[in-house]
């Protein structure tokens, strides 16, 4: 994924690199890793950053994420534009909430999320319900088979994959029956993730509905 690093140091083209369950980057010679945008941790110390409890913030990046629609036409290999502002630490210590905005353009139409939530689950979910008939966003946060913990999750990148116990959890409708198949979760996945076990989300299913 490309990106525009941004904060009160100044600005910096930057590449982030995805496993489709974590992420990676370097930034001004300094290697960052983590499992969500509000984890990406430093190598090394560094007074060059804005830290919150040892995590990045107090930035902005403009990150271009590749995903996959489907139309009457086939699938189309688009770009989501995610605006993400990390925000700064508060007074007693904690991190003011992150901001998160998408937006799609297709030659037919451009979209762009509600960016009042702060988590990429609604954001995302606000494109995809705004896609025009005849169009479906192909990734984890749209499919049937991926699921969120009835504890909470991060702002990105906490989706719990299924697909190896496909069956079982095609029956979930209740935090009781998510909690029953939990341990047995394939893997952590990120939301703009796409791979061939992808099944479209029926209304209902799952701890998430």
């Amino acid at each position: 994924m490309s990106a525009i690093f941004r904060d009160k140091f100044g600005k910096e083209r930057i590449a982030i690199q995805t496993t489709g369950s974590a992420l990676s980057t370097t930034i001004r010679g300094i290697d960052f890793s983590g499992t969500d945008f509000e984890s990406l941790t430093p190598a090394t110390a560094s007074d060059l950053f804005e830290l919150c409890h040892g995590y990045l913030c107090g930035c902005e990046l403009s990150i271009t994420i590749p995903a996959r629609v489907v139309s009457a036409d086939g699938f189309r290999l688009v770009e989501i534009h995610a605006e993400i502002n990390l925000g700064y630490r508060e007074p007693r210590g904690g991190l003011y909430a992150a901001i998160v905005r998408n937006r799609l353009a297709l030659p037919e139409f451009a979209i762009m999320s509600r960016g009042d939530s702060g988590w990429f689950e609604d954001e995302l979910l606000s494109l995809a319900t705004q896609l025009p008939d005849g169009f479906m966003l192909e990734a984890c946060i749209t499919c049937g088979l991926s699921d969120y913990s009835p504890y909470g999750h991060g702002c990105f990148g906490c989706m719990a994959c299924f697909r190896g116990v496909a069956d079982e959890y095609r029956r979930v409708q209740t935090k009781a029956g998510i909690f029953a198949i939990w341990d047995r979760l394939t893997e952590y996945v990120q939301e703009t993730h796409y791979c061939q076990h992808y099944e479209p989300r029926p209304l209902g299913r799952g701890y998430r509905g």
